[in-house]
């Protein structure tokens, strides 16, 4: 006779109760029923079900643990405003000086250049002959 894999769940620590999801899960696959059988349908869709929620949980575990790692990377913040105030200048302090500036005749406009066409010139008039 199998145990239920359900009882006393509560009183388990984290490594029992990881060891206890195995135990059931492998018991799951192992099922003659699991393979085939007019249960199958049922076994597979817990297993996979449980295998969706696994997943999602430890997807949403890493991000907390990211996030709390990204929070405990951070240098302490100032408490009071006067702390505030001179840790901005000292950061203020860090920036590198700013880029020297081009000096020189402006640089021509981006695209195409305009064609500048001169007016047409007038034609000296010549008396026509007759």
């Amino acid at each position: 006779m199998r145990t239920a894999f359900g009882d006393g769940l509560v009183t388990l620590d984290a490594r029992e109760t990881r060891a206890r999801l195995a135990e059931a899960m492998a018991a799951a696959k192992a099922h003659p029923a699991f393979a085939a059988g007019p249960r199958s349908k049922s076994l597979q869709d817990a297993v996979g079900a449980v295998e969706r929620g696994l997943m999602m949980a430890s997807r949403e575990a890493i991000h907390a643990l990211d996030v709390a790692l990204a929070e405990a990377d951070r240098p302490p913040t100032a408490t009071t405003t006067a702390e505030a105030h001179a840790q901005i200048v000292e950061d203020l302090d860090r920036d590198p000086p700013p880029a020297p500036s081009r000096s020189g005749p402006p640089l021509p406009p981006l695209g195409r250049g305009r064609v500048l066409v001169p007016p047409p010139r007038p034609r000296p008039q010549h008396p026509r002959q007759s």
